[in-house]
């Protein structure tokens, strides 16, 4: 996909690094957004931003859109993730962590790069959404319920801004290239196809597809995991 800059926050990532390689593989132009961009990969540009800073992101797709030459793909990675921790223990502060690195985070951003996209006539943005809010995890729920805020957010974008040809979709993934083997023995148990994904090959293939202008798909989610959540 020639001439195309996407942003990737959460982009030097487990997951993200595999989806800035596959866009860049895609011949797109990658900036990666991070708290620590020690590990990027894939990126043409990597920068540091905390997301839930309105003005690092702002400075950030400023930057972005000038070095590279615009934004034409945002996808929203980054997020807190608090885990283990019942409803009944549940504190405002969890859920403000919870929801200011998720859904305020990913609405900053997708607000930022609106005008972007809209100026070059369109665009796509990818939000990452979670099996832990659409299945209903145990001891996830202030995660859960953050990602089904994006989730939200993703279906009224899709409608708001679908008349500037601008697709908004999200992806519940389950992939992985650095977990814990008790969590990918317990994801591979629930796996039809008995693996989890590759973030890159799996995970940032659909990203890819979503990102380009084949894909005819908008407000939607889709859960690249292999069918693990196919019975729920």
């Amino acid at each position: 996909m020639p001439d195309q800059v996407a942003i990737v926050t959460g982009g030097a990532g487990d997951v993200g690094r595999g989806v800035c390689r596959a866009l860049s593989a895609a011949g797109v132009a990658v900036a990666a957004l991070d708290l620590d961009v020690s590990k990027a990969d894939g990126a043409e540009l990597a920068l540091e931003c905390d997301v839930t800073d309105h003005h690092a992101c702002a400075q950030a797709v400023d930057a972005v859109a000038s070095k590279l030459g615009g934004v034409s793909t945002l996808v929203n990675m980054a997020q807190a993730m608090l885990a283990g921790t019942p409803l009944l223990d549940l504190s405002a502060r969890d859920m403000r962590t919870e929801f200011e690195s998720g859904p305020n985070a990913t609405l900053r951003m997708m607000q930022l790069c609106y005008p972007h996209l809209k100026a070059r006539g369109g665009g796509a943005i990818i939000n990452f959404a979670s099996g832990a809010g659409t299945y209903g995890l145990p001891g996830l729920g202030a995660y859960a319920a953050a990602k089904e805020a994006i989730r939200g957010l993703t279906k009224v974008a899709a409608m708001e801004w679908g008349r500037d040809n601008i697709r908004v979709n999200a992806i519940c993934p389950v992939a992985t290239s650095d977990h814990s083997a008790d969590w990918v023995s317990q994801a591979v148990a629930v796996s039809p196809m008995g693996r989890v994904g590759d973030p890159e090959t799996d995970i940032g293939a659909v990203v890819v597809f979503l990102a380009g202008p084949g894909a005819f798909i908008n407000g939607r989610t889709l859960q690249v995991d292999g069918g693990s959540g196919a019975w729920r």
